[in-house]
């Protein structure tokens, strides 16, 4: 049997080797492994030869050597460590599979500083500029003269008996209705994953509400979340997700990451990552 160095650094391909002979020495086949596993032959050379650029995220390959390990009957932990350290300087060396990085929504109140700012500066400008104008006009209309032509007529206008004025009537001030508020779209949605399999899932709504789990094979997720929801999918091939009653499966490849947007209009793709081909 192999053993495993856990205290040094390991590249992709000195750990494949090291999986294959770990293979070679319990006298099985990558088809055995597969067939017991269910993780599909790509993946397994994949790993084998260290061709780290093909594979899906690191969660997904953890699990995979994981299952790789028990089904030859060695202990997983050494085995697991390994993958870690040819992950990380896979990582290194390549910049690409970059984790997946959550942080959850910051929901408390905050100042919209850029909104705010350009408003009341108009504000503060169109008080000034009543005020300037208000000032010029009392200025003019102290400066005018009495028109000498018109005097006559101011004379004969302030003999004629007046007549009180009538009142005018009261305005009517239409009242238009409000319109109702929108109400949020509420989406309920299940996802389940099928049996043997393992899947993780990472879901964020429009209220900031987010969340990320690993469910084992026959685990089911209700969720009740504000649309639309963005929710990413591991293991596309093993889920199956329903939507107030319409189920969606077949959604990608086994080990297959997938990003969607749900509605309660159904599911929509939007992109996908992980292993190609």
């Amino acid at each position: 049997m192999v053993t495993v160095d856990e205290s040094t650094s390991i590249d992709p391909v000195a750990f494949g080797e090291q999986l294959r002979r770990v293979r070679e020495s319990a006298g099985l086949e990558v088809e055995d492994i597969s067939a017991e596993t269910k993780v599909s032959r790509r993946i397994l050379d994949a790993l084998e030869r260290g061709n780290f650029d093909v594979l899906p995220e690191r969660v997904f390959c953890r699990s995979f050597v994981a299952q790789y390990a028990s089904t030859i009957g060695i202990d997983e932990a050494p085995l697991v460590a390994a993958f870690d350290r040819a992950w990380n300087v896979h990582i290194e060396a390549s910049g690409s599979h970059q984790g997946l990085m959550i942080r959850d929504a910051d929901l408390s109140p905050t100042i919209r500083w850029r909104f705010w700012i350009p408003i009341a500066t108009g504000g503060v400008i169109l008080v000034v500029a009543g005020g300037v104008i208000l000032s010029g006009s009392a200025s003019v209309s102290d400066g005018l003269k009495p028109d000498p032509r018109r005097s006559g007529a101011s004379q004969v206008a302030a003999t004629l008996p007046t007549r009180p004025p009538t009142p005018a009537p009261p305005l009517r001030t239409a009242t238009a209705a409000s319109p109702a508020p929108a109400q949020d779209e509420v989406v309920r949605m299940t996802v389940e994953v099928a049996e043997g399999e393992e899947c993780w899932i990472h879901y964020r709504d429009r209220e900031g509400m987010t969340g990320q789990q690993l469910l084992a094979g026959g685990e089911r997720l209700a969720l009740e979340l504000v649309g639309p929801v963005k929710l990413t999918v591991g293991n596309a091939g093993a889920v199956r997700v329903s939507i107030d009653g319409r189920t969606f499966q077949d959604l990608g490849l086994p080990g297959q990451v997938i990003h969607t947007e749900i509605s309660d209009q159904g599911i929509q793709p939007l992109r996908t990552g992980g292993f190609g081909g």
